[in-house]
């Protein structure tokens, strides 16, 4: 399409535009004299928080400002031109609160952003900033991310003006043929097809007084639309959206009206793009519209090529797959780092070795199940930041740890070193820290102190620290600036993680034996460390010590130790870690808290991503109805309370991904519960994608919120046998899951296209996120090629936040390209949250009492959402465990995982590569045993969510980190798509397609061999 330009400046306008072209970057000068147009003068503006107005920045008044809420970081303000323009600069007239970072974003839907410029170093005090811009766009923000030092306030802005030409698009050439008139149409309310009847005496009518009011047309597939007229009667839209969709759910603003004059009229409206559906959205009547919205007509036009009648209703049994060979594809991250940039650590030029982490408040130690739980209030300033300074590369026998916690101690905090028993947290250096740094700020932020270990006090240690030997310390912190600080509620004295190094090395090490850490880090530097946790239990309470070295006594149902005398205590045998020598105690190893073990953060985690991250497992724990915290003692998050208010699977993530883990496991002829059924019309798009059923949209909720809105439906599985022999004539019983649909709304109709899916270990994804695009592509062969009967394809999808195509990654069939568009999926379509990713609401387009009822917009904010994929993303890979890795059955169970060419699809190792937004995920080496491919997996593992088998078979390869674990983490050994498999030994003989050759040979091996293969499998 032809575009053009149309001045907007006056002479002064475009000599002050030289002179921001001159300086080439951003100036910090006094208020103008001569000023260029103003564009954004009284125009719409919508910002994060205010104090004061938002419209205060933009009414030309130099004595009025937007103020927004004090603290908050970050905070944004933005302007909507109500037309798009080529943009030239934006100034800022700061009051003295003012930014010390932020950026300026472009948006032409006011959804999806990007950004255009940046500014750093921001001085405290009035300023005037100037930053040039470039590109088309309709809405700029500001979007402030670190207020200058002394802002004890918020941000405040006495103006904002945009500076730029509008941009006039030509109409394109008269379109010939009405798309509306082959379609069907769909309203809010009255009768929609009457617009779209090729006849000027009907017209739609919508109820009247009614804000805001739509009425859509599905033309039946797809078309490249190049023009909407609408003929309006009297009663029209003063102003209204028009939007497109390619699924009836999720929509696009194409054009926005937002002048609208009562009485009759056409409009219009020339747009682009290739969509199914086009709706528009009546938000205000046009003065004097006493009534609703009414349309004579309501045609759409395409801008070339023939049109198709829409597709049968009914698709055929046997749809063949799209055409995968020529589709393209953009990188999820497109700036590569250096190297360095991943390092939390660097070294002086005296050799001291410098290495970053930071930590979190820990109830009790390492070796005690409460240390690996969050305790209350975690989210409450309960983050620091340590340096760790190594001194002996440099000829010291000096250990400096600098200690920066998020408040303030009103004690000296503790500071212990040289582990004399680990099972008891008994160190043999008891010290606190020896000086304060600096003093905290009247708010308790800033504090800094020092811990200087110069000794090694080590059992039989001369006292020397080394290049080459190990030194481990823990703090303890006594959080507020005075004791009983009402700041800090809930506990106030805590521990911290223990941290390992390695004198002479950067980094923080799991184990004291570097061959066996490397052995361990399924996740690289961003692996969790393994739980260490014992037992404490009673001598008096035990019933026997056995001469295996181990304890019989009895746990209660949390797996804790009981008294023996209880009588629903069940009686168990652990072996003895550490014995009653000197305490009057055994601790036994139970793996009493092993049900932690995805709940932790890589061990590399940096302190803005900690907070973060801790930010974001509040909302991943919040019930999004109530604003409940699931975890008991844990304010409420009002902020987040009422925001689930119609249809849903569960009100919360934490509700599927119950311990970070996988769901419930399925029970025979009971209604899945954590279980989440996809659902389609059977049809699906040019990449593969299913379509939405016409009146469930993708996901059947089986529970509503609202009165008006009935819930759709349940899903009950029931098992049938199947029967199989090993090789050995050793039989084994597989469960054959069927499903049956209890709808609930009959509105709906059959449901024949679905996919029960099992919430999957959320552990480790930041990694997955950051493996890049050419090793996943350097693994697919989709025509299998090099004949090894492997033909994995990676899955192009449609990325709803980065608006193009990218190679999906997460969810059972890789439908997901990026944490952020997972995460957004999940709220929309199993909570029903919406969010700027995804901002309508997850109904059917021919499910009216949804359209109606639900709200529209993003109702969870760009900060929480971004705090819940950092949370997503940091959980670090979860490490496997010392006392398994080198035990022979799982060293020969992994040399059968080789020889049957499991590995050729679980892939051992990968690279992260260096283009992750989090330094902490780049640059590592991985081991996940996945490809992230899709895989053929047999007729017996595919699910019938559309018409075509061959997409039916398919699955995204899942990781195996993790996998003995699982156990202790859910509470089941259910596996697979959809938790059929009972046992890791049943998840393999389900295996089919690509992978029926190692399911077979693994059916061929002995008893003893198949035994090694899954400890193997368990050890990772």
């Amino acid at each position: 399409m032809m575009s053009k330009t149309k001045s907007m400046r006056h002479l002064q306008g475009a000599l002050a535009g030289r002179l921001v072209a001159v300086a080439s970057l951003l100036c910090v000068c006094s208020w103008p004299v001569l000023a260029a147009e103003n564009l954004a003068l009284n125009k719409t503006a919508l910002a994060s928080s205010e104090i004061q107005s938002a419209s205060f920045a933009f009414d030309g008044n130099q004595n009025t400002r937007w103020e927004s809420a004090h603290q908050v970081d970050p905070s944004s303000l933005t302007v909507d031109l109500l037309d798009t323009f080529q943009l030239e600069s934006v100034t800022i007239h700061w009051e003295a609160a003012n930014a010390a970072e932020y950026i300026i974003e472009g948006s032409s839907n006011g959804v999806n952003w990007t950004q255009i410029a940046s500014y750093s170093g921001g001085v405290f005090g009035n300023r005037t900033d100037v930053l040039p811009l470039s590109g088309n766009y309709r809405f700029v923000r500001m979007n402030a991310l670190q207020r200058s030092a002394g802002n004890n306030w918020g941000y405040s802005i006495w103006e904002m003006e945009v500076q730029g030409t509008e941009v006039v698009s030509e109409p394109p050439p008269a379109p010939e043929d009405n798309l509306a008139l082959l379609g069907t149409a769909s309203a809010s309310s009255g009768n929609a097809s009457q617009a779209i009847d090729d006849n000027g005496g009907t017209r739609w009518e919508s109820d009247h007084g009614v804000d805001p009011s739509w009425i859509a047309v599905d033309l039946g597939a797809n078309y490249a639309l190049s023009q909407v007229v609408l003929d309006w009667e009297a009663a029209n839209a003063k102003r209204y959206d028009l939007q497109g969709s390619v699924d009836g759910v999720n929509w696009h603003t194409l054009q926005t009206v937002t002048d609208g004059q009562f009485g009759s009229r056409s409009d219009t409206l020339n747009i682009s793009g290739s969509y199914r559906y086009v709706r528009m959205l009546g938000s205000e009547r046009s003065d004097g519209n006493q009534w609703g919205y009414s349309i004579w007509e309501f045609q759409v036009y395409a801008s070339s090529g023939e049109i198709d009648p829409p597709p049968d209703v009914d698709p055929p049994a046997d749809l063949p797959p799209p055409d995968f060979s020529n589709l393209s594809y953009d990188t999820l991250f497109d700036v590569v780092y250096s190297p360095e940039t991943a390092q939390e650590w660097y070294v002086k030029p005296d050799g001291t070795i410098v290495t970053i982490a930071s930590g979190r408040a820990r109830s009790r130690h390492e070796s005690e199940d409460i240390f690996y739980i969050f305790p209350t209030h975690y989210f409450e300033h309960r983050t620091f930041e340590i340096e760790i300074h190594d001194h002996t590369p440099a000829g010291e026998n000096l250990l400096e740890v600098f200690y920066h916690p998020e408040y303030a101690n009103y004690v000296p905090p503790g500071c212990r070193s040289s582990y004399s028993n680990v099972w008891r947290a008994d160190f043999n250096n008891n010290a606190g820290m020896d000086e304060k740094l600096q003093q905290a700020a009247p708010d308790g932020t800033g504090e800094r102190w020092v811990c200087r270990i110069q000794r090694d006090a080590h059992n039989g240690d001369d006292g020397v620290m080394r290049v080459g030997e190990w030194m481990e310390f823990e703090l303890q912190q006594f959080l507020g600036r005075f004791e009983g600080d009402p700041n800090v509620r809930g506990q106030a004295v805590y521990y911290t993680d223990t941290y390992r190094i390695k004198l002479g090395q950067p980094g923080l090490f799991m184990v004291r034996d570097e061959a066996l850490d490397a052995q361990l880090r399924s996740g690289g530097r961003a692996s969790a460390p393994y739980v260490r946790a014992g037992d404490a239990v009673p001598a008096a309470e035990v019933i026997s010590v056995n001469a295996d070295s181990t304890v019989t006594y009895k746990v209660a149902s949390n797996g804790k130790w009981t008294q023996k005398d209880n009588p629903t205590g069940e009686v168990v045998t652990y072996p003895i870690l550490d014995g009653i020598d000197v305490y009057d105690n055994y601790v036994v190893g139970s793996g009493v808290a092993d049900w932690t073990t995805f709940m932790r953060e890589g061990l590399n985690t940096q302190w803005e991503t900690h907070n973060a991250f801790m930010q974001g497992r509040r909302v991943f724990h919040t019930r999004f109805d109530t604003g409940i915290h699931e975890e008991a003692g844990n304010p409420d998050f009002p902020e987040l309370a009422s925001m689930a208010n119609g249809l849903l699977v569960k009100n919360s993530c934490f509700g599927c991904h119950i311990n970070n883990g996988r769901g419930l496991a399925p029970r025979d002829n009971q209604p899945l519960d954590t279980l989440v059924t996809k659902v389609s019309s059977g049809y699906f798009d040019a990449l593969g994608q299913p379509e939405a059923h016409s009146y469930y949209g993708r996901v059947l909720q089986g529970t509503s919120l609202n009165a008006a809105i009935p819930a759709e439906a349940t899903v009950v599985v029931n098992y049938t046998a199947k029967n199989g022999t090993f090789g050995d004539g050793t039989p084994f019983l597989l469960r054959e899951p069927h499903y049956t649909v209890d709808r609930l709304d009959d509105a709906g109709g059959a449901t024949p296209f679905i996919s029960p899916r099992m919430p999957q270990n959320i552990t480790g994804l930041g990694l997955l996120e950051a493996v890049p695009e050419s090793v996943i592509l350097a693994w697919q062969d989709p025509d299998d090629s090099n004949n090894d009967g492997i033909s994995g394809r990676a899955n192009i999808v449609n990325s709803p936040s980065a608006g193009e195509q990218q190679i999906g990654r997460f969810g059972w069939k890789a439908t997901s390209s990026s944490l952020r568009d997972f995460a957004a999926e999940a709220l929309s379509t199993d909570i029903g949250v919406t969010t700027s990713v995804l901002p309508n609401p997850a109904c059917g387009r021919q499910q009216t009492a949804c359209q109606q009822n639900a709200g529209q917009g993003a109702e969870l904010s760009d900060l929480r959402l971004d705090e819940l994929v950092v949370y997503l993303q940091a959980l670090g890979a979860p490490s496997r465990r010392p006392d398994e890795v080198n035990q022979p059955a799982v060293i020969a169970g992994e040399q059968h995982f080789n020889n049957l060419g499991c590995a050729s699809c679980h892939r051992p190792s990968m690279e992260t590569g260096h283009r992750h937004d989090l330094a902490e995920l780049r640059g590592n080496t991985i081991r996940p045993y996945t490809d992230l491919l899709l895989h053929d997996m047999g007729d017996d593992l595919a699910d019938s969510l559309t018409a075509s088998p061959a997409l039916n078979r398919e699955w995204r390869t899942p990781p195996l980190w993790g996998l003995g674990m699982l156990e202790a983490v859910s509470g089941h050994t259910s596996l697979l798509h959809d938790g059929r498999a009972r046992s890791i030994e049943e998840a393999i003989l389900w295996h089919g397609g690509e992978a029926e050759n190692s399911q077979a040979g693994y059916r061929a091996l002995g008893a003893g061999q198949r035994g090694e293969l899954i400890a193997f499998l368990r050890s990772l």
